[in-house]
C-alpha cells in the first residue's frame, strides 16, 4: 500500500477523464481519520457486505519492523502527504479515492491499507466480495469502478486463480495502480516507465535494496515466488539497473541449495516474494 501512494497521487496530477453516463450512486467509505466526516452510507456495494476495521497499529508485541524499513515507509508517506497538500491547495474540495476489490479471506491487508491511507490522507473504498466470487462478478465490479469518476485508482486483492487475462485487462489502464494491464506492462517493457503505472511491490523491492546500500549493477538476481506481471516487472526493473535475473518458484527442486548463503562465494542476491503478493 505504501508504494501505491506515490503512483496514485501522480495519476491525480493528470486531467480527469470526461464524465460518463450517470450510474448508480457510489459513496466511498473513507479511512477513519482521513476526513472530519462520519463516512456513513451503504457505499459502493449496495446490499453487499462491507467490512469495517478500526484504524490502529497491527503489530503485536515483539513484532517491530526494522528501523530502515520504518524510515522508508515514513518517507513515502511524508512525500505523499506533500503531493496531496499541493494538489489540495489548487482545489481544496479535492479528495483522492483508491478502490480495492477484495475477493479473498486476507483481512490483514485490508487493515494495513486502511491504516496507511489514514496517515497519508487518502480515502479508501473497500469492496468486499465473497472469496468464491467468479470471474464475471469481479469484472462487473471493475467495470463499475472504471466508470466512477470519483475513484482515481483501483487495486485487486483476489486469489491467484482469479488473476486471468480477462480480469486484469478489464481494468482501465489509467486507474491500474498495480500495473497489471497489458497497456501498462507494454509501456514499461518499451521503456516508457514515466507514462505508466508500475507494480508497487516491484518498485518497493528495488527501493528497499537501494536504500539499504546494495548496488544492483553487475549482480545476479534470483527472484523466488513471483509470477505473471510481477515477475515480468521485477525482471525488467532489475535488468535496467544492470543486473542479470533468474526466476524460480518455491517448489523448484534443489532451490535450497541455490539460496544458501556462503558469503565467501555466493554473489547472488535473492528477491523472495511471499505467495499471494501479486498476479
Amino acid at each position: 500500500m505504501s508504494a501505491r501512494l506515490p503512483l496514485l497521487l501522480r495519476q491525480l496530477r493528470r486531467p480527469p477523464p470526461p464524465a460518463g453516463p450517470p450510474g448508480r450512486p457510489r459513496v466511498p467509505r473513507r479511512a477513519s481519520s482521513a476526513s472530519s466526516g462520519g463516512g456513513g452510507g451503504e457505499g459502493l456495494l449496495g446490499q453487499r457486505r462491507q467490512q469495517n476495521t478500526q484504524a490502529g497499529c497491527s503489530h503485536g508485541p515483539g513484532s517491530r519492523a526494522p528501523p530502515a524499513w520504518n524510515l522508508i515507509v515514513r518517507e513515502v508517506i511524508q512525500n505523499s502527504k506533500e503531493v496531496l497538500r499541493l494538489l489540495q491547495e489548487k482545489n481544496p474540495a479535492f479528495k483522492p479515492v483508491l478502490a480495492i476489490i477484495q475477493a479473498s479471506d486476507d483481512n490483514l491487508m485490508q487493515e494495513v491499507n486502511q491504516n496507511l491511507a489514514e496517515e497519508a490522507g487518502l480515502n479508501i473504498t473497500h469492496i468486499c466480495l465473497p472469496p468464491e466470487s467468479g470471474e464475471d462478478e469481479i469484472i462487473d465490479e471493475i467495470l463499475k469502478i472504471n466508470e466512477d469518476t470519483r475513484v482515481h485508482g483501483l487495486a485487486l486483492q483476489i486469489s491467484e486463480n482469479s488473476f486471468s487475462n480477462k480480469v486484469l485487462n478489464a481494468l482501465q489502464p489509467e486507474k491500474d495502480v498495480d500495473g497489471v494491464t497489458d497497456v501498462n506492462l507494454g509501456k514499461l517493457v518499451r521503456g516508457d516507465a514515466h507514462e505508466c503505472f508500475i507494480s508497487p511491490v516491484a518498485r518497493a523491492v528495488i527501493e528497499l535494496l537501494e536504500k539499504s546500500g546494495v548496488s544492483l549493477d553487475g549482480k545476479k538476481i534470483l527472484v523466488v515466488g513471483a509470477h505473471g506481471s510481477l515477475e515480468a516487472t521485477l525482471q525488467c526493473l532489475f535488468q535496467r539497473k544492470g543486473s542479470m535475473t533468474m526466476s524460480s518458484q518455491w517448489k523448484t527442486p534443489q532451490l535450497q541449495s541455490k539460496v544458501s548463503f556462503r558469503p565467501a562465494r555466493n554473489k547472488t542476491l535473492h528477491a523472495c516474494i511471499r505467495k499471494g503478493e501479486g498476479p
